[in-house]
């Protein structure tokens, strides 16, 4: 190859180069602010609970491992034997952003209490940047805080995650008794999901926050309900086809419709159907009755 040719491939791959390893470095730099988004949805700014509910709410303040203050919202219903969920949300807004409020008042109607909490750097919570391993220190603290200061029997504590909130409730299934994990919209894992998104980058690599559910999800003995949309455009419905199928028993499965956040209310027979029986059962020591094998999209 003569020198002329060499030089001017040399150059071409230089600048081809240049820009892809500057998107990575890019990517590297802001995979946190890309996973975390706390200024979405109304930002933090955490608003009253609509008088329209009529829903009875109090705010509590938690303290994690680390001793940073994480807020929390409490929706108590009258019965001192209900049970409680545990709700930990998704990457975006705060615990009364968008439709949550009338998620709770679902949940009050069933009879069941509610505790949702913002992570680190989300709403009213103490303002450090969020990472995986505080979002699951901040569960913990939400979790021991049922235990110790409302004295709620393990058996009556639900975990519920949603979305990036499912890695956080996996996570925390592992290392804590309940009566069950509820996971919905939840993805095998975030370099899985990024490596859809940004197929052309090597993000299964770059990654450093991992929330690996598909590597987690067959050592939660508790009873597990798995539930998806079909018609989720944030979470591809595959990824709870594949949690499902590395789940050990008891599990169910629920598929749904009305995208990534609005299933409950779009498809709100089938969810609560599913979402209240899963609750119950368990409420009065029944087994959870384990579903066919989700079908293909």
């Amino acid at each position: 190859m003569k020198p002329v040719v060499r030089r001017a491939l040399i150059a071409t791959v230089v600048v081809a180069a240049v820009p892809y390893l500057a998107s990575m470095a890019y990517l590297t730099a802001n995979e946190k602010g890309m996973i975390f988004r706390p200024d979405e949805f109304g930002g933090r700014v955490v608003v009253p609970i609509p008088d329209s509910l009529n829903l009875p709410s109090s705010r509590v303040s938690l303290t994690s491992g680390d001793g940073l203050r994480i807020v929390g919202l409490v929706v108590p219903v009258e019965d001192t034997a209900a049970p409680w969920l545990l709700y930990l949300h998704g990457n975006a807004g705060n615990v009364t952003s968008s439709v949550l409020p009338r998620f709770y008042a679902r949940w009050h109607a069933l009879g069941v209490n509610v505790l949702a909490v913002d992570y680190r750097g989300y709403g009213e919570s103490d303002n450090r940047r969020p990472d995986e391993a505080g979002t699951y220190a901040d569960a913990r603290a939400a979790y021991d805080w049922l235990r110790a200061a409302r004295h709620v029997p393990a058996e009556r504590i639900f975990l519920y995650g949603h979305s990036l909130g499912s890695g956080v409730a996996t996570e925390l299934a592992l290392h804590v008794q309940a009566a069950g994990l509820i996971i919905e919209g939840a993805f095998t894992s975030v370099p899985d999901l990024g490596a859809e998104v940004y197929p052309w980058f090597p993000v299964r690599w770059l990654a450093s926050q991992r929330f690996a559910n598909i590597e987690k999800i067959g050592r939660v003995a508790m009873p597990k309900l798995i539930m998806h949309a079909s018609d989720d455009d944030i979470v591809p419905y595959a990824h709870g086809q594949r949690l499902y199928a590395a789940a050990q028993a008891p599990k169910e499965w629920v598929e749904l419709k009305g995208g990534h956040m609005n299933a409950f209310l779009d498809d709100s027979a089938h969810f609560w159907g599913h979402a209240g029986a899963f609750v119950q059962r368990l409420r009065v020591e029944l087994p959870v009755s384990e579903s066919p094998p989700p079908g293909r999209q």
